[in-house]
């Protein structure tokens, strides 16, 4: 009996130890989440504050704006980013980065990822902007007069040696929107590191005179910088992946493994101005050898401006849609990038911008 009676103290006292949401703390998620269901695009002027354990501090202020993105699945946005004080804009989307010299007219491109907030640009935006914490040690919410305050503190980062983890987050009480965030983490070595985001003047929806597609595509006017070397693609010597795409007019499927003859795959988006260029030279191929060789467009990114300029340049090669399957079946993380396909539907050679090579290697095929 003694048994039983410590057994039920015990389960009792587990339970009780279980941290409980409160009424106020699910009265705010709820508000918080409506906020953020009628927003799909927003701009903010942002001032970000890092306060290094040496009282070392960095104090850069600028300007974002943020797009929902179902499709991404690092942020849940693509977004713009500037620094008020250098000339170097960022911008993201669906896993690729973009970072720009706007004094000396060119671009990077990247493979975007968590490191694209570290960029310039990238350093005014907060990842987290739509999405409360679910997963903390403590919460506790208090308010002002102005203000709704949530304060989380979470597990020790043992395997980084970070300790004192904290979060506070203060939501204005007439918008719902952030007016600002500050975490601090104890290091191992040294005193706390505190980062503090602070956002006004929101811009909310059709209100927001920035579109990132037309961002991108404005990149077509600076040059891109090319990394001296380019990794070859793994699929190099394997056969074309069985993946189905879109054809531009959507009427059917074309599975690319089902290549039976010499196939030329371009990869080239609208932003590109190095691929927009070279358009003329793709389709001047499919033309020369017309029934000996397929030429192949893919495009991802901003589809329908791509679906205009092909009829407004009168390309009749096979342009399709592509997705994230096919790009990192190819590694694609740089624009234009060429395929060569034999018979057999093994790709045979790879091209980091468009050559007399291209060519001459078709005809050593067919």
């Amino acid at each position: 009996m003694i048994k039983l009676s410590f057994i039920l103290l015990v389960s009792i006292l587990l339970v009780n130890c279980q941290p409980e949401e409160s009424e106020d703390l699910k009265h705010i998620t709820e508000k918080f989440y409506k906020k953020m269901n009628t927003i799909n695009k927003l701009q903010y002027k942002g001032q970000n504050i890092i306060t290094f354990g040496d009282g070392t501090v960095w104090d850069n202020k600028g300007s974002v704006i943020l797009e929902k993105n179902q499709l991404d699945s690092i942020f849940g946005f693509s977004f713009y980013g500037i620094r008020n004080d250098v000339n170097r804009p960022y911008i993201y989307k669906e896993g690729v980065g973009y970072d720009i010299n706007k004094d000396e007219g060119n671009f990077l491109q990247e493979r975007g990822g968590l490191h694209s907030t570290g960029r310039a640009g990238g350093q005014m935006v907060y990842k987290d902007f739509f999405t409360l914490e679910n997963s903390y040690l403590n919460i506790k919410t208090s308010e002002t007069d102005s203000t709704i305050i949530i304060h989380y503190e979470f597990e020790d980062d043992f395997k980084n040696k970070i300790t004192e983890i904290t979060k506070t987050l203060e939501l204005s009480k007439r918008t719902f929107l952030p007016k600002k965030v500050t975490t601090s983490k104890q290091p191992n070595i040294g005193g706390k590191v505190i980062f503090s985001y602070l956002f006004s003047d929101y811009i909310l929806n059709d209100k927001v005179e920035g579109n990132i597609d037309q961002y991108i595509r404005d990149l077509s006017k600076l040059n891109l910088i090319r990394k001296e070397k380019q990794k070859p693609s793994l699929r190099l010597n394997k056969p074309v992946p069985d993946i189905a795409l879109n054809s531009f007019n959507r009427e059917n499927d074309i599975i690319l493994n089902k290549i039976d003859r010499v196939t030329l795959i371009d990869f080239w988006e609208v932003f590109c101005g190095p691929c927009i260029k070279s358009l003329p030279r793709v389709e001047k191929l499919q033309n020369k050898y017309k029934d000996k060789l397929l030429v192949i467009g893919i495009v991802m990114r901003d589809v329908e401006n791509a679906r205009k300029l092909v009829e407004e340049e009168n390309l009749s090669f096979l342009n399709l849609i592509g997705n994230y399957e096919i790009e990192e079946a190819f590694d694609i993380n740089s624009w234009p990038r060429y395929f060569l396909v034999d018979s057999y539907g093994v790709v045979k050679k790879e091209y980091f911008g468009f050559s007399d090579d291209i060519e001459k290697d078709i005809q050593e095929l067919i």
